[in-house]
C-alpha cells in the first residue's frame, strides 16, 4: 500500500494546479541513499554518531510526513533503528493539500492513509478501494476476484541473480 501510495502521489502531482509544467513534476521521496542499507559515505552532518544525509531516503520521508511519533514507530524491534529514528531531526507532517492543490479532499485522505509510517496503521487494499474517491469510477459488478491463490514459488528463494528473477517473471507472465 506504500508503494501504491507513492505511486498515486505522483499522479496527483501531475495535475496541472500541483505542476505547472512536465519540469516540475517530480517524485514525492526522490532519496539517494538510506542509512544503514547504503548510507551516504560523504555525509558530513553526524547526529549522535547517525549520519544524517540531507538526501537520505528516511530523512527525506519524514521531511514531509513528519517525524515519526513513539506509535509509528512501535512496530520496530531493532534497538538501533530505534535509537537513529528518535536521533532524526523534528520535522512537522507537510500539509498533503498544499503539495497537491488540485486534488479532492477525498484523494487527499486517502494517500494520508496510504502514506503511514507504520504499516499496521496504513489503510488495507479493500478499505482503499471502498474508499469514497473510487466511488464514482469503481463498476464492482465488473470485478472479479482469482478462484485461486496466486502463488510465486521463487518468492521462496534465498539468493537469486536479477537475470533468473527476469526469467521467471517472464515465465509466469507468459502462464497468464
Amino acid at each position: 500500500m506504500w508503494a501504491v501510495g507513492c505511486i498515486f502521489a505522483e499522479l496527483l502531482g501531475m495535475m496541472k494546479e500541483s505542476a505547472a509544467t512536465y519540469m516540475d513534476r517530480k517524485p514525492l521521496f526522490p532519496g539517494r541513499s538510506c542509512f544503514p542499507l547504503s548510507p551516504d559515505r560523504h555525509s558530513q552532518t553526524q547526529l549522535n554518531g547517525y549520519p544524517i544525509a540531507r538526501d537520505d531516503q528516511l530523512v527525506i520521508i519524514f521531511n514531509v510526513l513528519g517525524t515519526p511519533s513513539d506509535d509509528d514507530i512501535s512496530f520496530v524491534t531493532d534497538s538501533k533503528a530505534i535509537a537513529y529514528l528518535k536521533n532524526l531531526p523534528v520535522t512537522l507532517r507537510v500539509e498533503m493539500s498544499t503539495k497537491y492543490p488540485g486534488a479532492t479532499s477525498n484523494a487527499i485522505d486517502l494517500l494520508n492513509r496510504m502514506l503511514q509510517v507504520n504499516p499496521y496503521f496504513r489503510i488495507s487494499v479493500d478499505e482503499a478501494l471502498n474508499h469514497p474517491v473510487f466511488e464514482r469510477i469503481r463498476k464492482p459488478h465488473k470485478e472479479r476476484e482469482a478462484e485461486s491463490r496466486i502463488d510465486l514459488a521463487f518468492e521462496t528463494e534465498e539468493a537469486m541473480s536479477a537475470t533468473l528473477l527476469r526469467e521467471l517473471f517472464v515465465d509466469i507472465i507468459l502462464n497468464f
